[in-house]
């Protein structure tokens, strides 16, 4: 049915194009009638004015034929009509195109060249809106009608024809902007009228809400499995690990967060599409949220013999306003599009800020990979909602990607800007813009920047973006670094640095050139006597990081490893290692050292509501950890009945339990406390489902607050700290 309509549209389309052009080859005739006589050309060039009106003559009556014989050439076939159509236009374009170039030739830029000009302005601007399912023809026209003009008054000298040249190229150009327009937004109102004509049924909407049901249903069911999952990690932290294996332990919690991700993407596609997206801005560390991403996905990118480097400008502030989670999924889409259409090089990835008011600026976030880049074709509808069409492979790189329909609904939820640019065979950039405010906090480790105090450092066997990187964050700490072309060259660069009393202090050696080359230059300068002042650090893989070679040079010589990709965090703690300086204790982790703290927190009373046995280990381990007491129970009925006999500070509530569920019982437990006028009891719900108006449900039953499956530990802890009282209720009663 939609097939049908499209095609009478398009008919509409076809014969609207050809009655317009019917008025401009009557025009045509007029206009040269008009120049030829009254503009005494003919009298002075009798021969070329004849072969010139012959052509004419020619052109018009073709282009009027098709005109006339419309309903039965469209009838028969309408490509075929349309190719003739073009091959018209084509051909119009090409003999009005040449005119004004053989009147400069002859006459020079009169009247006569003006009045041809004028025309060809008029009917190249009335075709924009005529045609507009079709856009090479178009432009070919805009070619054809103006290319012939501009190249004789390039070359004709004079600053006045240069001047006209300017003026008709411009247009031009203004021109193709506009046939570009209008032709995606013709087909973006054929999308629309599809839809249209689809959603007014009423079976069709039905299909839509199951479908998203099911789309909800499902996240719900991952989600229960990967907060067991994602919560014995958490655990698994505060065991005793050493550094490989935390090391180890992080890239797998980072990677079980992509996998939540993917799990959001579904969601928020499905959210993108009814128009429902929702943003939750809060000022967050946005470098820091980079950084955990860089260490989920440069392991990914070293298995598959790529290079992940990321380059941030110093000046981005400590802390932005935004939707954290909604950028960070943004930026991991692309992360994962690199390095799964890349085979070798380096992925890098640029961060900028531009401050345009004084609390507020712009963010612009690119990613660059070396791949094998793509054609205008696909690059142009690349953001487009295009799907799968009938007989195309489903894994063809030639239509759009499910996550960069996500990065483009999100980004303009934003209020920002998402493209990508390539070249074949050289590779993409995917950027994106956003504004954003901001909180400066420009403070730099003080301690850190004294002990670096005119540092000189040398990097070698580095990707270009893992040098930059470190000259801008040395920069910022007031050190300076330059870069060596290969390890000999650096092993050179050190010895002539110490004869001429021009030492490096630090040499930054990477593998990622030549591995073994790499371990020889460290072995060569810790074993010799005279480049014992020069500190060094080796960057490797986290695979390379466990050989036997380098575990060697750790135990003997104390050698720092920083794990690529490199950034701030593990820069700085590499730099004040190998300067001596004690590792600060992180400020959020500082209450739970403190014995008042803890024992103040085994005071409080807390119920976990949870019928799955292995979520109820992971957040009681959590809440342990935490420093809290926790009694566990295993459905309403009995939280209900345990509520009603003694006090709790606070209960944790899951939703989605069997017989009652956490709603039922938090309107029964708020009924309880209204009938006795007893203190309220703060009720957190935990679930798995993050469908949207599941919060709102859960306020609506009485909760207080609510958190999402997986839960976090920090998210955990800040909940807790918001709706605990200052004291115990146990302690109150027995005040």
């Amino acid at each position: 049915m939609s097939y049908k309509k499209d095609r009478k549209v398009l008919k509409r389309v076809d014969y609207g194009a050809a009655k317009n052009s019917l008025m401009g080859v009557l025009a045509a005739l007029l206009v040269y009638a008009v120049v030829f006589t009254w503009g005494q050309v003919y009298q002075s060039f009798e021969l070329e004015a004849l072969i010139g009106g012959g052509a004419v003559l020619l052109v018009t009556a073709y282009r009027l034929w098709l005109v006339a014989r419309f309903d039965a050439l469209h009838g028969s076939g309408p490509a075929r009509w349309r190719r003739l159509f073009g091959v018209g236009l084509s051909l119009h374009a090409l003999l009005w195109g040449l005119l004004p170039a053989w009147l400069i030739w002859r006459l020079g830029t009169g009247f006569n060249f003006f009045v041809v000009i004028l025309y060809n302005v008029g009917v190249t601007t009335a075709l924009g809106s005529s045609w507009m399912a079709g856009l090479r023809v178009r432009q070919a026209y805009i070619v054809l009608m103006f290319l012939p003009t501009l190249a004789v008054l390039l070359f004709a000298g004079s600053v006045h024809d240069w001047v006209l040249a300017a003026l008709i190229g411009s247009y031009a150009f203004y021109l193709f902007r506009l046939y570009r327009g209008q032709y995606e937004t013709f087909w973006h109102a054929m999308t629309r009228e599809r839809r249209g004509s689809v959603e007014p049924k009423k079976p069709v909407r039905s299909s839509t809400e199951v479908q998203l049901s099911l789309v909800y249903r499902l996240a719900h069911e991952l989600r229960t499995p990967m907060n067991s999952l994602m919560g014995m990690m958490s655990l698994l932290e505060d065991t005793r690990l050493n550094d490989e294996q935390k090391d180890y332990l992080q890239v797998a919690g980072q990677s079980g967060k992509l996998l939540l991700t993917l799990i959001d993407d579904v969601l928020d596609y499905s959210r993108i599409l009814s128009r429902r997206i929702t943003l939750n801005s809060d000022y967050f560390d946005f470098r820091a949220a980079i950084e955990q991403s860089l260490e989920a996905f440069g392991p990914m990118a070293q298995t598959s013999g790529l290079e992940l480097t990321c380059v941030i400008d110093r000046m981005l502030p400590k802390r932005i306003r935004g939707d954290r989670e909604r950028l960070m999924q943004v930026l991991n889409n692309l992360f994962s599009n690199a390095i799964k259409f890349s085979e070798k090089g380096e992925i890098r990835l640029d961060v900028d800020f531009t401050v345009e008011r004084e609390n507020a600026g712009v963010l612009r976030v690119r990613v660059s990979d070396e791949g094998a880049g793509m054609d205008p074709e696909t690059l142009r509808h690349l953001f487009q909602d295009r799907f799968i069409e009938e007989g195309q492979d489903v894994y063809s790189s030639h239509h759009t990607g499910f996550g960069l329909l996500v990065c483009k609904g999100l980004i303009d939820a934003m209020g920002g800007t998402l493209g990508a640019e390539s070249v074949p065979g050289e590779g993409s950039t995917f950027w994106f813009t956003v504004p954003v405010q901001m909180q400066p906090d420009m403070r730099e480790a003080q301690s850190l920047i004294r002990a670096l105090d005119g540092v000189q450092a040398l990097v070698v066997g580095a990707a270009s973006g893992t040098v930059s990187s470190i000259q801008e964050e040395l920069e910022a700490l007031g050190c300076q670094a330059s870069s060596a072309m290969g390890y000999d060259h650096a092993l050179q660069a050190l010895r002539a640095g110490h004869r001429e009393q021009s030492d490096f202090d630090v040499l930054f050696v990477d593998t990622w050139s030549r591995g073994e080359l790499a371990l020889n230059l460290c072995r060569n300068v810790l074993e010799d006597p005279s480049l014992r002042p020069v500190r060094l650090v080796l960057l490797a893989t986290i695979e390379e990081r466990s050989h036997a070679a380098v575990q060697q040079l750790i135990d003997k010589h104390d050698l720092v490893v920083l794990v690529r990709p490199v950034h701030r965090s593990v820069l700085r703690q590499g730099l004040a290692r190998l300067m001596g300086l004690q590792r600060q204790i992180p400020v959020g982790d500082a209450p739970l050292q403190t014995p008042e703290e803890r024992q103040r927190r085994k005071r409080f009373r807390l119920m976990l509501v949870e019928d799955n046995e292995v979520n109820q280990l992971v957040t009681r381990g959590m809440l342990s950890k935490l420093g809290y007491q926790v009694k566990t129970v295993s459905n309403g009925e009995t939280a209900l009945a345990l509520l009603e006999q003694e006090p709790f500070d606070l209960v944790l509530m899951d939703c989605m339990m069997p017989e009652m569920d956490g709603f039922e019982a938090t309107r029964r437990q708020r009924e309880m406390e209204h009938s006795k006028a007893s203190p309220r009891t703060p009720i957190v719900a935990i679930t798995a489902n993050t469908a949207e108006g599941v919060q709102a449900r859960c306020l609506a039953a009485g909760m207080d607050d609510f958190l999402a499956k997986p839960v976090h530990l920090d998210a955990l802890e800040t909940v807790l700290r918001r709706w605990l009282p200052e004291q115990p209720v146990r302690d109150e009663d027995e005040q």
